[in-house]
């Protein structure tokens, strides 16, 4: 269901990275040593926070989530995430969550696209502990907080 989504991320996440990689260049051909390591440090801090999102056991979720953090950017919205947990154990199908979450976050998106927000930011927040069966997956903005609550039964 999103393998083509997923292969059109890569390459917008490869023409991302060669684009920082010609910054960084351009700042050091310019001597700007000090504004090249700050945006190098802006640059890994993302790519970390995203790292978390890609290491999600429930793969179905870390798609929609990446997915959503690129589309996110054509309308001034930042994603941030907060990855506690990386759902192991889940036994909820992962395409179900998938679904939940894409339509939470695309109206969040939405919401936020009115001309009076102007902090346009998302947090993600996934909590719980291994070994849990009961995950939290958290939707919060200026606009709206929303909480899924993914629960295993046996």
């Amino acid at each position: 269901m999103y393998t083509a989504k997923m292969l059109e991320l890569l390459s917008i996440q490869r023409h991302d990275f060669l684009n920082h990689l010609q910054i960084i260049s351009g700042l050091l051909q310019l001597k700007k040593e000090p504004e090249a390591r700050e945006y190098i440090r802006t640059a890994a801090t993302a790519i970390i926070s995203l790292s978390k999102v890609v290491h999600l056991e429930v793969h179905e979720v870390a798609a929609v989530l990446l997915i959503a953090h690129k589309q996110a950017e054509n309308y001034n919205v930042d994603i941030k995430f907060d990855v506690q947990n990386n759902l192991r154990g889940c036994v909820v199908p992962g395409d179900r969550i998938a679904i939940v979450v894409e339509d939470i976050l695309n109206n969040m998106i939405a919401g936020l696209n009115a001309p009076e927000i102007t902090n346009r930011e998302i947090l993600v927040s996934i909590t719980g502990t291994s070994g849990d069966d009961e995950w939290q997956i958290g939707f919060s903005s200026e606009v709206s907080r929303l909480n899924l609550y993914i629960t295993n039964y046996n």
